[in-house]
């Protein structure tokens, strides 16, 4: 997809006339990162948003005790960085390639000044702001509540959902998910993520396939994902 098929696919710029399509454009630069570099850190100072145009990216915070949690993973199509770049405040996690990933990069002057232009723009932001401080209260109850089974049943529908793709073998997770990664996004230990991905297993409700995850039976782990 080309940079204005990404972008076009974003409510933010539903309605743009094609000169001001021309003004939009210019105002995105294109930067390629590799698997594993960081795209900015916690706390940095906000300079730019960014959209993913290939690849995937995780956004990360690190723990008190040292440890990363992964707090969500950023597809094809989906904003980064808007919440340093709208408060004004340093970036609130970490963002690091999982993969080689092309992101189109708009700085946040320019960011600002699109809001100003375009009132639709501020409106669909501010809706994306707000999808991501309900998703950030759902994950921090789910790890005062609920049992890993629970945490990673559920993380693995959401990666599936995001970072997926249909198979006659089930939804591939399609990017390098470690067992602690697992721990990280979901609040365990390493030994733990194990047991429950191989009781998982053994169950057939997922699967390896050249190192990375498969959903069998995704109606199982939803029933687990949403079990009291």
């Amino acid at each position: 997809m080309d940079r204005r098929e990404i972008l076009g696919a974003l409510p933010v710029f539903a309605g743009l006339s094609d000169r001001d399509w021309d003004k939009v454009l210019d105002l995105f630069s294109e930067r390629q990162y590799q698997r594993d570099d960081y795209i900015f850190l916690e706390g940095e100072a906000p300079e730019a948003l960014y959209v993913v145009k290939s690849g995937k990216v995780k956004v990360l915070r690190h723990s008190t005790d040292g440890k990363d949690v992964v707090l969500r993973v950023v597809s094809v199509g989906q904003l980064l960085g808007s919440v340093g770049v709208f408060d004004g405040g340093g970036y609130p996690g970490t963002a690091q390639a999982i993969e080689d990933c092309t992101l189109l990069v708009i700085a946040r002057n320019d960011c600002l000044t699109l809001v100003s232009r375009y009132p639709v723009f501020a409106l669909t932001v501010i809706n994306d702001m707000g999808n991501r401080l309900r998703s950030s209260a759902e994950q921090i109850r789910s790890l005062a509540v609920e049992r890993v089974e629970q945490r990673i049943a559920r993380t693995l529908l959401k990666l599936g959902q995001t970072a997926g793709a249909d198979t006659p073998d089930g939804r591939v997770i399609e990017m390098p998910l470690t067992r602690q990664d697992v721990a990280d996004m979901t609040g365990t230990t390493v030994e733990t993520a194990i047991r429950v991905m191989s009781k998982f297993r053994r169950e057939e409700l997922i699967r390896t396939r050249r190192g990375k995850v498969v959903l069998v039976d995704i109606d199982l782990l939803q029933e687990i994902a949403e079990s009291g």
